[in-house]
């Protein structure tokens, strides 16, 4: 007994020990930069706009903007307010109107290792804490994630309202000793947080198919041996409840006080908003990248860079290389697998039968992935990056799924293999980090990270 609370003390500072150094990488000299980075000149300047009551026309939904309005605001009262902030160019201090994309931002890997934790119900206890600590320690710790976390854009806040309501939803579904009512309330927030996100941009779609997905996968809306009209009342009434109606009125709420201030209405204002979508252009911007790029990580994005004197100072939007491409080829592993089996089933083999929970597992996560990724592939207008953030969580799960079972193995062999991977994410992390926080380095220190013509 005493072992095992000893074994539970660890695993909680490994918890603590992960959010801690999600807050230290997000909020470390968060107002390095006194001026507008990359898309802040846009968000920033709309999110003041609600503060003086004037909303400008945004190109995308408006509830990113209205937290950083929130941020800006209580900057400028109590307790915040005697803060030692150096005004910003813009007449702004850039602590006021980045803090809560920090603050947001530290939270994300805390609900991804809940996911982790949930996913991983069935594995013994040692297993489900690497598992849990290794999802939420790669997203604290990479580039990406950690540089959309420092400045004034929307792109956090997508990922943190998809992941909590994924989070939500799996405690519902797959989560044990709960109630009917009380699984009910988590499915409402699950909804809830699901229109948030799309609330903040139209691809946090993808969060919203992946579970619409998934429940029909699990069969748990409607058998799949049986067309879709066998579906049951109840089982409809929960898809349109949960699925629709909630998201659907929850992210309607949330523009209204856009509408209250500017006058618009909602499906004229949606209309401009795809017309004006419609009409970007397919190629032209020298950050342009196409959705199969992403996972390889050949085009990232320059946020800022200037010289001081012998200095340069960037920032970059670069993921933790290591981490990508291990979490890449973490999901083709995957996928191959998950083929083998569907092919076994297909062919009714006698082979001894694949682990249910590894099943709802890999499914879960290959279709979250898939499901914020493939759809990329119908758009023609220029994309960037960063629109990868929300399937690239999702191969982070599937590459810590992978490294909790190699380090537990039996075999001396495996084990070694995966602490070196380990080994790799975190030199790659230590290597490229001043990229993420914008610290000096001389140019020849920088030229050491360009390791790729289409990073510089």
């Amino acid at each position: 007994m005493l072992k095992r609370l000893t074994r539970t003390r660890y695993y909680h500072l490994g918890l603590i020990a992960v959010v801690g150094l999600s807050f230290g990488l997000r909020f470390w000299q968060l107002s390095r930069f006194d001026a507008l980075v990359f898309d802040e000149i846009y968000f920033v300047k709309f999110a003041h706009a609600y503060l003086t009551g004037v909303p400008q026309f945004d190109a995308h939904p408006p509830l990113g903007k209205y937290l950083i309005a929130a941020g800006i605001w209580l900057s400028a009262h109590w307790p915040f307010s005697n803060w030692p902030f150096t005004a910003a160019p813009e007449g702004l201090a850039p602590f006021s109107y980045r803090w809560m994309n920090a603050l947001v931002g530290s939270f994300v890997p805390l609900v991804v290792m809940g996911i982790a934790y949930t996913l991983g119900r069935r594995q013994r206890e040692a297993k489900r804490w690497t598992f849990t600590l290794l999802a939420g320690g790669f997203v604290a710790i990479d580039g990406l994630f950690v540089t959309e976390s420092r400045y004034a854009l929307i792109n956090i806040y997508m990922v943190f309202f998809g992941l909590l309501g994924h989070w939500l939803w799996l405690q519902a579904s797959i989560g044990s000793g709960k109630g009917r009512v009380f699984k009910g309330i988590l499915r409402t927030l699950a909804a809830v947080a699901l229109g948030a996100a799309v609330a903040v941009k139209w691809n946090g779609l993808g969060y919203w198919l992946s579970l619409l997905i998934w429940e029909a996968w699990r069969g748990k809306w409607f058998k799949r041996s049986q067309p879709l009209k066998a579906l049951s009342k109840k089982a409809l009434s929960q898809a349109l409840l949960y699925g629709g109606f909630i998201p659907a009125l929850t992210y309607s709420l949330i523009w209204w006080p856009h509408l209250y201030l500017s006058g618009e209405r909602l499906l004229s204002l949606h209309a401009a908003l795809f017309t004006f979508h419609q009409r970007l252009a397919a190629s032209g911007h020298p950050d342009c990248s196409q959705w199969y790029t992403w996972p390889l990580l050949i085009k990232p994005i320059a946020y800022w860079y200037e010289t001081v004197g012998l200095q340069a100072y960037t920032v970059n939007n670069l993921g933790n290389p290591a981490l990508w491409w291990l979490s890449s080829s973490a999901v083709i592993l995957l996928f191959i697998v998950r083929m083998r089996q569907v092919k076994n089933l297909l062919m009714r083999a006698k082979a001894t039968p694949a682990n249910p929970t590894v099943q709802n597992l890999s499914a879960y996560l290959l279709i979250g992935y898939a499901a914020n990724w493939l759809p990329w592939m119908v758009i023609s207008r220029c994309t960037f990056i960063y629109l990868y953030m929300p399937a690239a969580a999702f191969s982070f799960i599937m590459l810590a799924w992978l490294l909790s079972e190699w380090l537990h193995s039996p075999q001396k062999w495996v084990r070694v293999m995966a602490l070196v991977m380990l080994g790799a994410i975190a030199l790659s992390f230590f290597f490229w980090l001043p990229l993420s926080l914008g610290s000096p380095l001389t140019p020849a220190d920088l030229k050491l990270r360009w390791w790729l013509k289409t990073w510089i």
